[in-house]
């Protein structure tokens, strides 16, 4: 998908990707926030007009008390709109997998991008989350240096995952299409 384009005095105009960050260690936040903020083609979400008044993302983000933890977090992120959502999932859970599928339902706009800390997750998490919705996965401390092409390449419909798990993926993906497992399909022995 080509980022969306205007024009002003007869020039196309490109749109900035617009990248919301969710992470609660806000000194980790605000440094991909930093990051992010000069590259070309790319608005992070912090400061944003609301009803004529500057409203934060973390006040958009912020919680209400009366629906549960997945409906908040897709009230705001239907409020704050934006192309792509870097939320660091500590593991994928089953309460964050309902999550990214909700988001994935709900706002189909919005492409979630899987940060961890954790130098080593589990492939079986990362694919699970890939399952239920993500668009990627990034380690946090190791690709920080290719975030912003990260964002570019996902705005554009791909994935970005680490290339070690594609042997990985390509087999769920095998299985999900014949309906069991491919390694039983394919065993001679079986």
């Amino acid at each position: 998908m080509v980022p969306a384009a205007g024009t002003c005095n007869g020039r196309i105009i490109m749109q900035s990707i617009t990248v919301a960050i969710v992470d609660d260690d806000e000194g980790r936040r605000e440094k991909f926030e930093r990051y992010l903020q000069h590259e070309q083609g790319i608005m992070v979400l912090r400061n944003v007009a609301s009803s004529q008044k500057e409203m934060s993302v973390d006040r958009r983000l912020n919680q209400r008390s009366s629906i549960s933890d997945i409906d908040n977090v897709i009230a705001s992120v239907r409020r704050l709109n934006p192309r792509i959502l870097l939320a660091n999932l500590k593991q994928c859970t089953d309460a964050d997998c309902a999550l990214l599928m909700s988001l994935r339902r709900e706002c189909p706009n919005t492409f979630v991008v899987m940060l961890a800390d954790a130098p080593s997750l589990p492939e079986d998490q990362v694919v699970q989350a890939l399952e239920s919705g993500a668009r990627g996965y990034l380690n946090i401390e190791s690709e920080l240096p290719h975030l912003s092409r990260a964002v570019h390449v996902i705005d554009r419909g791909e994935a970005w995952v680490p290339r070690k798990m594609l042997g990985k993926i390509m087999n769920t993906v095998l299985q999900w299409c014949h309906g069991g497992s491919i390694e039983a399909q394919l065993d001679p022995a079986s």
